[in-house]
C-alpha cells in the first residue's frame, strides 16, 4: 500500500559518523528542509560494492513535503551518486 506521506530515498553515500546519522538527516540540510518529519528508518544496502550506500525511508507530517522532498531529491546527486526518492509503501493498512 502506497503511504503519500512516506518517502524512500536509495543512493545515500554512507559518509555520515553512524552515531549522528539520524540526527544529521533530520537536519535542515538534508530532510528536514521539507517539512516535519515524524520517523526516519535507515537500511544499509546488501551489495559487494565496497562502498555501499543507504535506503532511507523518512515519514513526513504532511503528503504535500513528502512530494516536495521527492521533486527535490529525484535525480540529484550525493557524492558520486544518484538519488532516487519516490513514494514509500507498507505492508499492512493503518
Amino acid at each position: 500500500m502506497v503511504q503519500k506521506n512516506l518517502v524512500y530515498v536509495v543512493g545515500l553515500s554512507h559518509g555520515i559518523p553512524e552515531q549522528d546519522l539520524l540526527q544529521t538527516l533530520r537536519g535542515e540540510k538534508y530532510f528536514g528542509q521539507y517539512g516535519k518529519i515524524i520517523k526516519i528508518v535507515v537500511s544499509k544496502a546488501k551489495s559487494a560494492d565496497p562502498s555501499p550506500s543507504l535506503g532511507v525511508y523518512v515519514t513526513f507530517a504532511r503528503k504535500e513535503d513528502a512530494a516536495r522532498c521527492i521533486a527535490a531529491v529525484n535525480g540529484s546527486t550525493n557524492l558520486d551518486r544518484v538519488l532516487r526518492a519516490q513514494l514509500g509503501t507498507t505492508k499492512y493498512c493503518s
